[in-house]
């Protein structure tokens, strides 16, 4: 699967369990989690720029400078958000505090960086076979 393809179906996922949590709408672990496993990938890949690799911008040259501050980054805003549910539960990110959701994001978020590894490891195994 190609990083662009995952962008879409990510954002496709997110948009879906938003609007299925926005109206209500009761679907189990779908919208318990869905948003919680599909934004923070998204987000990543779009730090990385993954899905365009020619494209540069603040996001990629600060959060998106590697694949370890990327992750961490987006890991860390997102549990900051869970986090404030506690102090401040009707605030800007209004709803319960559920450890489950720190779980959510840091899933999403290894099988993104894993794999973005995986892939360095390869290509720079590649470039090392090719030099001999």
């Amino acid at each position: 699967m190609t990083w662009r393809r995952a962008y879409w179906l990510l954002f496709a996922a997110w948009i879906g369990c938003a609007l299925l949590g926005m109206n209500h709408v009761k679907a189990g672990l779908v919208t318990s989690y869905g948003a919680d496993l599909t934004q923070p990938p998204w987000l990543y890949i779009v730090a990385r720029s993954l899905y365009d690799p020619s494209r540069t911008n603040w996001m990629r040259r600060t959060l998106g400078y590697s694949p370890a501050t990327a992750a961490l980054g987006i890991w860390v805003a997102g549990a900051l958000t869970e986090f404030s549910q506690l102090i401040w539960p009707d605030g800007l990110f209004r709803g319960v505090f559920d450890p489950l959701d720190l779980v959510a994001y840091a899933t999403g978020l290894l099988v993104c960086y894993l794999i973005e590894r995986h892939e360095m490891r390869t290509q720079s195994l590649r470039r090392v076979g090719s030099a001999v």
